[in-house]
């Protein structure tokens, strides 16, 4: 009998702030309140998030909060790959960071369950010099090492924000195929499209035609939980399902992805450091018309269009059908909102998922009023009026659109 299927919504690139006992930093820069137990609660009763990916699931810390997790019964490995927490399930993951041409990489290993997990610990311990903190650079380690050490263990790895001008695949090279040779793509399940690109914008590439996408939060904070997202098909959330809805198999697939518009990306457009602002002009700009010795972080719609030449040369591009690429902004950027009003709406309607895609406006009207009903519905939408972002400095929402307010 054929299985049912049922909408899931997906963020897959969480980062863990705190772990293990006594308890220890795992991401520097992420917040302390980042703990296994709080994102797997988080997910569940504000966010709507049914499968979330924790990708420092592989530091010394979270395997023991892990082991004590398991141990409680508060997760339990599911039968389809993950771990299960009520309606939840983590997908245990690894960010790795390895070097490519002089230029940092990340790289996101997902594993189907807690042995893998901890098999993959144990290759990259002599690798790194701290199995504390998350993200630690490889050493004497190739992307290539990564896929095939992730893959023999049975998981998949995904590039992560792929046109970040400092930690990615494309940052590093102009193409996948230079840091992840062709003959591994059957272990890359995916690239990861980041906060400053979206469907469109990554198609004008004609090698990535041939990957799924994903849009994921890249969470430093509970609150940035679901900032990106992904909807997914499948017959229950977990890791074997995700595998075939990123083939597209046996009617599983990406349904949408949910994710900021590339403006509000932090490195949307090139900026000039020795200016300290976003250089104005139409792409590519890659250099800093002040003043041509200027240091600028090239932005991804400037090296998105800077490849796009160079790569229409040399690779043929798949036709292949994508699932929509929905802008939304996240509540938490609407304007005038605030902390108040969002706990107002997530008590009348459970989750922001709920908030975002489940309430009419008139629903929402009765909640925060009006004009914040409008607004919240115009996020939504992803019809805010929006200023690029540059530099490392995430784009604004500066309120209505004027041709969407009616």
């Amino acid at each position: 009998m054929p299985a049912t299927l049922q909408t899931v919504y997906a963020d897959l690139h969480v980062h863990l702030g705190w772990a293990g006992d006594p308890g220890g930093g795992v991401k520097i820069s992420a917040a302390r309140s980042l703990t296994l137990a709080n994102i797997l609660a988080e997910a569940r009763d504000r966010k709507g998030i049914r499968l979330v990916g924790v990708i420092d699931a592989a530091t010394e810390g979270a395997l023991q909060d892990l082991e004590r997790l398991l141990a409680e019964g508060r997760v339990v490995e599911h039968p389809g790959g993950g771990l299960a927490y009520d309606e939840v399930t983590l997908l245990p993951g690894a960010e790795v960071e390895v070097v490519h041409g002089g230029r940092p990489v990340h790289l996101l290993c997902y594993f189907r369950g807690a042995d893998a997990l901890k098999a993959f610990a144990r290759w990259q311990a002599g690798r790194v010099k701290n199995r504390r903190l998350s993200t630690q650079r490889h050493h004497g380690t190739t992307a290539a090492d990564v896929v095939e050490a992730t893959a023999a263990l049975g998981g998949i790895v995904v590039p992560a924000h792929i046109f970040t001008p400092h930690k990615s695949a494309l940052g590093a090279a102009p193409a996948i195929s230079e840091v992840i040779p062709p003959e591994l793509w059957g272990a890359v399940g995916a690239v990861e499209l980041g906060l400053s690109s979206d469907t469109p914008l990554a198609d004008e590439l004609p090698e990535l035609t041939r990957f799924p996408y994903l849009s994921n939060s890249d969470a430093h904070s509970l609150g940035a939980i679901g900032r990106e997202y992904n909807k997914l098909l499948v017959a229950e959330p977990c890791f074997d399902e995700l595998l075939l809805a990123l083939r597209g198999v046996g009617g599983r697939r990406i349904l949408a992805n949910y994710g900021l518009d590339p403006r509000l990306g932090k490195y949307h457009r090139t900026y000039c450091l020795t200016c300290g602002r976003r250089v104005v002009g139409d792409p590519p700009v890659l250099g800093c018309p002040v003043g041509p010795g200027h240091r600028v972080v090239l932005g991804v719609l400037d090296r998105i269009r800077h490849y796009a030449g160079w790569q229409e040369a040399r690779f043929t591009r798949v036709e292949r059908p994508r699932p929509p690429y929905v802008h939304q902004v996240p509540l938490s950027f609407v304007p005038g909102l605030g902390q108040r009003g969002l706990e107002r709406l997530l008590a009348a309607f459970g989750t922001e998922m709920a908030v975002l895609h489940g309430a009419g406006e008139e629903e929402l009207a009765e909640v925060v009023g009006p004009k914040l009903a409008r607004l919240v519905v115009l996020a939504r939408e992803g019809r805010l009026a929006i200023e690029s972002g540059a530099g490392g400095i995430y784009g604004r929402v500066s309120g209505p659109d004027p041709d969407a307010v009616t």
